[in-house]
Order: structure tokens, then C-alpha cells, then sequence
């Protein structure tokens, strides 16, 4: 009983209702799909469902009524569904999705003012709508500009665009309006027909663009993404946007959940795209939830008007009544219900916030920029009314590299070349294995120490043609390391690789691990053993001939002119007004010594006093001031010749001279900064090595210091300082010439717009600050594979000072040494003969024998006490030996021989001093006879 009075009340309130706020009402609406249209056919009646669900005191219930177009160009075919569903008397019309069936349709319900909604995406040039129709989608220019802005943000300098239709390239066009004259250029490519692309694919591949944005429809991004895949596009360092909203797209991790590559979308449905999709068990895409979101819009604006209609003063019917295409009746309540629908606002849908202008294009919306990354959706950005903005802070981004540099395993390509990669003797487990051979150096030290901070597994390469990586400008491309790294077979590239300007166009560099730059390598000039005479050098023979004719013939006029001038013949005895006989100083003795100590710069004791032997000795003075200054001069110069080295100091002198050549690695660094310097030196020694025959260009470092080596003097290479540096160390007949001809740096190269460089560059920070940097360089610079032998007469023995290298050695002026020991020698031998002939004259003044005599002399020569010396020697007091030699008894045969020697020797100073009374008494005679 109380349950049928319940009912019966229940009824009652409900009768009451109805005929309050008029009877309940089934309003139709109408949607056209094309092809089979399950999903939208179910998202329709899912909405339908969801608004009865949720439908409280409303007065009308939504009957959906679908329309299907097998062919989305049938225009003919979609005028037919709009009849009908006018015929039907539908509120409104939802669809058609395609551009060549949507105009018609929403031109047949304006023309009957039933209002008309869209969810699929307009090209600008069509954003203009008809009175009636509302568009859910966010306009055209919208969506272009959020594309642009995304690669903006990226940043991609140079990409490469593929799209399938024309919608898809009328989405991108203000991403391509970005690139400038000027830009690196933009390669713009259709999808093509298909359903294999791998032809397209490939030649991106060959591109080298890594950077892809894509406009794919829907049903066909994963099998284009699998095509890619199979030509390698889908591999570490690329990138790829693609331009619809359907992101986050559960597809993409289906299908690539392994993959390394990242993939940046952009999404609507932010993060409710599960509640639909699980709610039907069908893929939805963005059109699909737009139509939801478009269900719940009109049937709030229905409802708003229902009520605004109800307190009205002349209220219409909402209920439409069927219409005909060719007739020109009209939905009385259309005009209301299309502005009620466009001046509602939703906020909490599955598409976002939803607000529209007057004119039917949604204005508020929220794009949500979606990275795909480490198996991963991830909100990086958004784009609204206020503009684009990042989400995801650099930490963040820096965070997620981290983690995905952990995971990877990265190939090393570099070249051997000491000591940065080496191949070590066998029997050693000493450093990495590449094809069953085992190598080390400072390159393999480097990597292991940044893998340890950075936690990253890796593998070494050698790369294939052995070279660094120079661009060819007849085939427009690159070769070597940088080769690689473009082709993304190596993901990084280390050895000694300079850093320009060229290179970075091409790729990556992490900050310098080695600052260095370009110099000079030359072969030793050979040390000879220098002249023992070598201080006769600065004057040839000829000179030295001269300067001797010159010395005898001065002495000879001095002693000649001397006799003749008046004026040097002297008084013997100032006493003595009226001397006997005059005396002069200039004898042929006293006129050679005057000229040899001009000559040597020590002057004499002995001063010309004529006028014409004072011209004669002051043209002499001035004749020795040249000579030996001009000798002194030289001298040092000629004694220092070996010392000093080669003539060439550095590059200027190289360009001066063309006895030796020069020459660098071919296509490298250092060539590239000769061909393309401004500097007239350098520019004039490229064009010399560019003209010389045969060729100064060598493959590498090692073939250039071997022709050094080889070519006795006569060639110089030249390259890195570090390089230098080390071959220096390990060869005493290499040195570096000069200084530096620039300041360049070693990096670590990687592809073009890696995300990895910057993790790289602040490790090699971190070692350069803890010195590990240093160390591994003095490791193997200084150390390791360093001969004993050589490092006593190169850089890394004891350092020496530039002063120490200009020192003379006794091998320069031993010759001086020898003149001095043969001079004094024979000085020795005359004073000996001096000596030897005083004893004799003593003997004789003094009566007494030689042998007396020269104990007498010898005495007091070796008494160095003595400072006075006797002027007569004292006689034996054994005359025996006198009163023999006077009666002729001597005690034998060899008594009576010595004695008749001595005898001899007593009667040749007899005879002399016979001479010498006899002029004496000569000269008496004549005065007295005078």
C-alpha cells in the first residue's frame, strides 16, 4: 500500500511538472559521418547517454539521428543527408568532418537557420563560417602558429617537412614562413602515395636532417613511423613534431616504446583522453572527443534557452518542425539556439576551457605540448591566450638526459694518431679492444673518466677512411669523423679535432678539453764540431793576409822613416850637453812592438816625436780602431753561429725564403686556416704550398714529422703545438719553431643539435677544475712511452735557460787556448836561451866556469825571496881546477876534453870583447885626430 501511494505521488508531482514547464519533448539532432563512422557513431550515442544520465528537471530528451556518407568528397551525397535530416526536423546538424562535404552542409542549414557544428580543423583560408555554424575546433591560424612557435622553442635552425594532404601543409605553413633567405635551408616533401613511403624515407636519411616535423593523418602515422623506423630514422638525435592534437598518443608507446627517439606532439585532451576511450574500448582522437565536448555545449545552450524562453513575454517553440531543402521555411528558435550556443562558456570538458566570438570560431583553448621521451608522455609547453610557455624547467630537461644517458650505449669514433689512440704491443691487457686488437692513449683515458661521471657505457671505432673530417666543395660533402657523426653511425668523435668554424656547421663540439695552437715542427740543424781556429772566422784568409803585409809593412816605415827624421834621434845622455853619438828608439824591434800593441789595443812605451812618424802611427791607430772593432763584432756573431741555430725564427721567415718548404695535413685544420686567413704572410705561404712540387700536403701528423725527419733541413710542418709538443719529447732532432699562429681548442665532437653536449661540456669542466685534465696530459706527454735517453736533450728534461744556449764551450774557443799555450811556450824557450846565454856572458866577465855560473844564476832564479840580485858571481876557492887548465895537468882524457870545450866557449866572448876594444880605440883615435 505505501509503495503504490509513493508511485501515485511521485506521478502526481511529475503530471504537476509537466504542466508547469510544458510537456517533455524529444528534440532530434541531426550528424553525418563518412565511411562507417563506429567511433563517432559511438561517441554520439555515448554523450546521448551521459546527458540523459545526468539530466535532472530538463524538459527534453536528444534522439540522435546519423547520417552516413560512404565517400568524404561526396558532396552530392552529403546535400542528400542535410534533406533528410531537415525532413526529419533536426535542431541541429553535427559534420561532416570533410573540407569538400562541410560547406555544403553547413550551407543548406544556414539557409534554414538550423544551426550547424563543426569538430574538425579549418585551413585559414576557409575560417570564415556560415551564420549559423560553430566550429569546436581551435581555428586553423591558432594551431599553425602554435606548430611554429613549438620549433621556435626547440630550436630547429634546419628540419625537414613532411605532409600527406593539403590540410596538412596549409597546418605548417607559418612553421615554413620561418625560414629566411639567409636560414639554413628547409626541405619540404610530400607523403606521396602509398602505403610504402621507405623511398621518401631514405632519401631523408641521406639528408641528414634529423630534425623531421610530419603531417600525417591519423589512421596512417604509425605505419609511416614504422617505415622510418626501417631505414634508420628512428634512432637516437632525431626528432620529430607532428602537427595534429591528437597527443598524447598511446599508439606511439605501443609501437616505440625501445626506441631512443623523441617525439614532440601536440593534444587537446591534456589528460582525460583515457576517460572516453575506456568508457567506449575504442581509439578516440581529438575529433572524436571535440564531438563529445560539442553534445554537452548544445545541449547546455539548449537548456539555457529553454529556461530564458519559459520567463519570456512572447516565448517560441525550441521543438523543430520538419523542413524541406526547396522550401524557404526556417527553424523558428534556430537563430536563438546558434547564439545561445556561441555565447556559452565551458570550462571543465574533455578539449579544455571552450569560449567562442560572435562569429562562431572558439577562442579560448588549451594546446598542451606532449614529449614523448624514455617510454614516456611528459607536458613541456602550452599554448593559450597568453602565448606559448614551457612547463618543464631546464633542470627538469637536464634530469631526463641523465636518465636516458644511463641507458644508452654510445659508439666512439676516432682515428690513431699519438698519443690520443695507439695500438698497444701485444701481450698486454692494457686499454679497449677493437677487432681483436687492443689500443690506449689519451682519447680512451679521457671518455673512461666523463663515463664515469656521467654513468654511460661506450665503445670504440676506428673510423673507416682514417680521416678527421674536412668538406669537399666539388662533391658538397663531408668525410671522415664528422662523416660519421652526420651519418649518425657514431654518437661521439674524439681524437686531436680542432675546433672551427667550418666543423661546427656540421656538428657538435663539447667545451675545448686542450687549448693549443698552430706552430711550426723543424728538423735540429746538425751540431758540427766547431773550428779549433774558429776565432779567425770573422776574417777571411785574404784579410788576414792584408792586416799581416799591413803590420810588417808600418813597422818597416816607421823603422826606416825613424832613421831619417831628425827628430827621433835622442841624446843617450841628457847630462851631457855635447854628446858623442845620438841614439834612436825606433830600431826594427822597437817598431814592430809599437805596431802589434796598437794592433792588439795595448799601446807601447815608445811615442813617435816627428811629424811624420806621428802620421804614420795615427793612420796605423785608426786602421787597428776598424779592424778590431770590425773583428770584435764579428767575432761574437761567429762564435755564437752554432748556438743560435737556424736562421728561421718563425712564419714570417718562412715566407721570406724558399730554400726549405712547408707543408700540412691535407683537408685539416690547419690547412683549412691558411687557405681561408686574410693575413697577407698567410696567404702568401698557402699559395707557396699550393704551388709547390711535389706536394708539401701529407695524409697525417706522423707522415709530416717522418718527411721532417727525412729531408734534411729543408722542410717544416706545420701543426698543433700539442702535437709538437709531443714528438718534440720523443725525437732530440725535432724542435718547435716560433710561437703560435692562433688559439684554437680539442673538443669532443658529437652530431648537430645533440642533447647530450651540454652534459659533456660541464664534465669536462669538472675535470679541468679537479686537474684530471692536466694529469692524463702529462701522462702521456711526459711519461708513458717516454725513451730515457731523449728526454735529457728535449722539453721535458731539465729546463734550461735561453741564456744557457748562447754559452760558449771550450770546443769554440779552444783555438785561443792553444795560441795562448803555444805563445807562452815559446816564451818559455826564449827566456830559456836567455837564460843559458847570460850564464855564458857571466862565465866569461867573471872568470869562472860555465857550470859555476849557471848554479850561480839557477840559485837565485829558484830563490823567490831574493829581491836584489849580485852583479858578480863569487869565484871557487878551489883553483886547482884554473892552475890545470893554465899548465895544461888534468886528471884524464875527458878533463882535458872539457876543458878545451870550455875553452872554446871562453874564447868566442874573447874574440867579443877583442871587437869591441878594438872600435873603442878606433873612435879615440879619430876624435883626437879630429
Amino acid at each position: 500500500m505505501n509503495e503504490s501511494r509513493n508511485a501515485a505521488v511521485i506521478a502526481i508531482i511529475l503530471a504537476l511538472t509537466s504542466h508547469c514547464h510544458g510537456a517533455m519533448n524529444t528534440i532530434k539532432i541531426g550528424a553525418i559521418f563518412h565511411g562507417n563512422g563506429e567511433v563517432e557513431t559511438a561517441v554520439l550515442h555515448h554523450a546521448v547517454k551521459q546527458i540523459r544520465m545526468h539530466r535532472t528537471t530538463g524538459q527534453f530528451d536528444l534522439e540522435p539521428i546519423i547520417k552516413t556518407v560512404e565517400i568524404d568528397t561526396d558532396g552530392m551525397g552529403a546535400a542528400a543527408a542535410a534533406c533528410e535530416l531537415l525532413a526529419e526536423g533536426v535542431a541541429a546538424i553535427f559534420g561532416p568532418k570533410s573540407a569538400y562535404t562541410r560547406s555544403v552542409v553547413a550551407s543548406i542549414a544556414a539557409h534554414h537557420d538550423v544551426p550547424h557544428i563543426e569538430y574538425a580543423w579549418r585551413p585559414v583560408e576557409e575560417s570564415e563560417l556560415e551564420s549559423t555554424t560553430i566550429n569546436v575546433y581551435p581555428p586553423g591560424k591558432n594551431v599553425s602558429e602554435a606548430i611554429a612557435t613549438l620549433i621556435t622553442a626547440m630550436p630547429w635552425k634546419q628540419f625537414i617537412a613532411i605532409y600527406e594532404t593539403d590540410d596538412g601543409l596549409s597546418r605548417i605553413q607559418d612553421a615554413l614562413k620561418l625560414h629566411g633567405p639567409q636560414d639554413d635551408p628547409v626541405t619540404v616533401r610530400q607523403l606521396g602515395e602509398g602505403p610504402d613511403y621507405r623511398s621518401l624515407f631514405k632519401d631523408v636519411a641521406t639528408s641528414r636532417d634529423i630534425n623531421i616535423l610530419l603531417d600525417v593523418e591519423y589512421d596512417n602515422l604509425i605505419p609511416v613511423l614504422e617505415q622510418a623506423k626501417q631505414v634508420n630514422l628512428m634512432k637516437d638525435y632525431y626528432t620529430y613534431i607532428i602537427s595534429g592534437l591528437n597527443f598524447p598518443d598511446d599508439r606511439i608507446i605501443e609501437n616505440f616504446k625501445d626506441s631512443p627517439v623523441n617525439i614532440t606532439g601536440l593534444g587537446l585532451m591534456e589528460d582525460r583522453k583515457d576517460e572516453l576511450r575506456d568508457a567506449l574500448k575504442l581509439d578516440v582522437r581529438v575529433e572524436d572527443a571535440l564531438l563529445y565536448d560539442a553534445l554537452l555545449l548544445f545541449k547546455k545552450a539548449l537548456d539555457a534557452l529553454n529556461l530564458a524562453n519559459i520567463d519570456a513575454d512572447s516565448p517560441f517553440d525550441l521543438v523543430p518542425v520538419p523542413l524541406a531543402c526547396n522550401s524557404v521555411e526556417k527553424y523558428s528558435a534556430g537563430r536563438n539556439l546558434t547564439e545561445a550556443i556561441r555565447s556559452e562558456t565551458r570550462v571543465d570538458e574533455l578539449t579544455g576551457p571552450m569560449e567562442f566570438d560572435q562569429f562562431g570560431q572558439r577562442q579560448t583553448f588549451q594546446i598542451h605540448v606532449w614529449e614523448f621521451y624514455l617510454d614516456r608522455y611528459q607536458t613541456i609547453a602550452i599554448q593559450d591566450n597568453e602565448g606559448f610557455r614551457l612547463t618543464r624547467s631546464a633542470q627538469e630537461r637536464k634530469d631526463d638526459i641523465e636518465s636516458k644517458i644511463k641507458i644508452n650505449r654510445y659508439k666512439v669514433t676516432t682515428r690513431i694518431g699519438p698519443p690520443y689512440f695507439m695500438e698497444i704491443p701485444k701481450d698486454s691487457n692494457e686499454g679497449i679492444v677493437i677487432k681483436e686488437k687492443r689500443y690506449y692513449g689519451y682519447s680512451v683515458d679521457l671518455i673512461h673518466a666523463i663515463s664515469e661521471l656521467l654513468n654511460f657505457d661506450y665503445e670504440f671505432e676506428l673510423v673507416p677512411d682514417g680521416n678527421y673530417g674536412s668538406y669537399s666543395d666539388v662533391n658538397k660533402t663531408w668525410d671522415g669523423l664528422v662523416r660519421r657523426l652526420q651519418d649518425r653511425e657514431a654518437d661521439l668523435a674524439i681524437c686531436d679535432l680542432t675546433i672551427n668554424h667550418q666543423r661546427e656547421s656540421a656538428v657538435d663540439f663539447t667545451m675545448p678539453f686542450m687549448n693549443l695552437g698552430i706552430s711550426i715542427l723543424h728538423k735540429k740543424p746538425e751540431t758540427k764540431p766547431p773550428d779549433l781556429f774558429s776565432f779567425l772566422s770573422p776574417f777571411t784568409t785574404d784579410v788576414w793576409i792584408y792586416v799581416a803585409t799591413a803590420y810588417l809593412a808600418v813597422s818597416l816605415a816607421l823603422f826606416f822613416l825613424a832613421r831619417i827624421a831628425p827628430g827621433e834621434w835622442d841624446n843617450p845622455h841628457p847630462c851631457n850637453p855635447d854628446p858623442e853619438e845620438l841614439e834612436n828608439s825606433f830600431n826594427l824591434m822597437n817598431s814592430m812592438w809599437l805596431s802589434i800593441g796598437s794592433l792588439l789595443q795595448q799601446g807601447s812605451d815608445i811615442l813617435p816625436k816627428a811629424p811624420s812618424i806621428r802620421m804614420v802611427a795615427g793612420m796605423w791607430w785608426f786602421f787597428t780602431l776598424i779592424m778590431t772593432s770590425s773583428y770584435t763584432a764579428n767575432l761574437a756573431a761567429f762564435l755564437t753561429a752554432g748556438k743560435m741555430g737556424d736562421s728561421i725564427t718563425s712564419a714570417e721567415d718562412l715566407a721570406t725564403q724558399s730554400s726549405i718548404k712547408y707543408g700540412a695535413v691535407d683537408g685539416g685544420s690547419t690547412s683549412m686556416f691558411f687557405k681561408n686567413s686574410s693575413n697577407s704572410v698567410y696567404q702568401r705561404m698557402w699559395a707557396a704550398m699550393m704551388e709547390a712540387r711535389p706536394s708539401v700536403f701529407t695524409k697525417d701528423n706522423a707522415e709530416g714529422v717522418k718527411r721532417v725527419l727525412g729531408e734534411d733541413s729543408k722542410y717544416a710542418f706545420i701543426m698543433e703545438s700539442t702535437s709538437i709538443e709531443y714528438h718534440v719529447a720523443r725525437s732530440c732532432n725535432l724542435e718547435q719553431i716560433g710561437g703560435f699562429l692562433d688559439n684554437k681548442g680539442y673538443g669532443i665532437a658529437m652530431p648537430l643539435n645533440s642533447p647530450y653536449r651540454t652534459l659533456f661540456s660541464e664534465a669536462v669542466l669538472k675535470l679541468q677544475e679537479q686537474g684530471v685534465l692536466q694529469k692524463l696530459k702529462d701522462k702521456w706527454w711526459k711519461e708513458r712511452d717516454l725513451n730515457p735517453e731523449t728526454a735529457k736533450c728535449n722539453n721535458t728534461g731539465e729546463a734550461t735557460d735561453d741564456s744557457d744556449e748562447l754559452e760558449l764551450g771550450i770546443a769554440n774557443v779552444g783555438g785561443v787556448f792553444l795560441v795562448l799555450m803555444c805563445g807562452v811556450s815559446a816564451a818559455c824557450v826564449v827566456a830559456i836561451l836567455e837564460f843559458l846565454w847570460n850564464v855564458r856572458k857571466v862565465a866569461v866577465d867573471e872568470m869562472v866556469t860555465p857550470w859555476e855560473a849557471f848554479k850561480a844564476e839557477f840559485k837565485f832564479a829558484i830563490n823567490i825571496w831574493a829581491e836584489t840580485k849580485p852583479v858578480k858571481v863569487a869565484k871557487s876557492s878551489n883553483r886547482s881546477s884554473t892552475s890545470a887548465l893554465h899548465t895544461g895537468a888534468g886528471p884524464g882524457r875527458a878533463a882535458s876534453v872539457a876543458r878545451s870545450l870550455v875553452g872554446s866557449f871562453l874564447r868566442l866572448d874573447m874574440i867579443d870583447k877583442f871587437e869591441k876594444d878594438n872600435t873603442s880605440n878606433t873612435r879615440t883615435g879619430n876624435q883626437r885626430n879630429n
